[in-house]
């Protein structure tokens, strides 16, 4: 199931947010000594008309739903910038890997940016180590318009950061 997260939610995307940086600390989120707390994130649930995260929810062993996956879509606040979103955040636990979720999240946040009045495009980067997530951006629609070599590293591995772009006027 996927819908949209509230503060409700923050205790789930914090703890879901952290289990990130541990499992995928090439993440190009992934930023050593950053707080990822109730505090600053609590605020960034709440649904806007710019700015929107959604939750994957699968079914634990008990049939509790538990939150496996977010992506975040934030537009452009600035006017000259307004026209463009950007995708953020984007991160599908281990044990729901293989079902579907980044495809479900990403196409929520594909059908919110098409009803966004006046919204041209979306952007997002990743990593270069990320191939399962560029293939995914790739079937989508995403272009490679860009990439910054060795953009950052985590000890002795250097990333790239590859820009895409998705027109949503096609």
């Amino acid at each position: 199931m996927i819908r949209s997260l509230s503060p409700a939610d923050a205790l789930a995307f914090v703890d879901l947010r952290k289990q990130s940086f541990s499992t995928d600390p090439l993440s190009w989120d992934y930023e050593p000594g950053t707080p990822v707390d109730l505090e600053t994130w609590a605020p960034r649930l709440v649904e806007t008309d710019n700015e929107v995260v959604f939750g994957y929810f699968s079914e634990d062993a008990s049939g509790e739903q538990q939150l496996t996956g977010v992506i975040g879509l934030l537009r452009f606040a600035k006017l000259k910038r307004s026209h463009r979103a950007m995708v953020w955040g984007v991160y599908v636990s281990p044990a729901a890997r293989g079902q579907g979720a980044a495809s479900l999240l990403l196409d929520a946040v594909i059908a919110r940016a098409k009803i966004m009045d006046g919204l041209d495009h979306l952007i997002l980067s990743l990593s270069n180590h990320a191939t399962a997530a560029h293939r995914l951006y790739t079937s989508a629609g995403f272009v490679e318009w860009g990439r910054e070599l060795r953009a950052a590293r985590q000890g002795d591995i250097w990333m790239d950061e590859i820009h895409m772009r998705l027109d949503l006027q096609q």
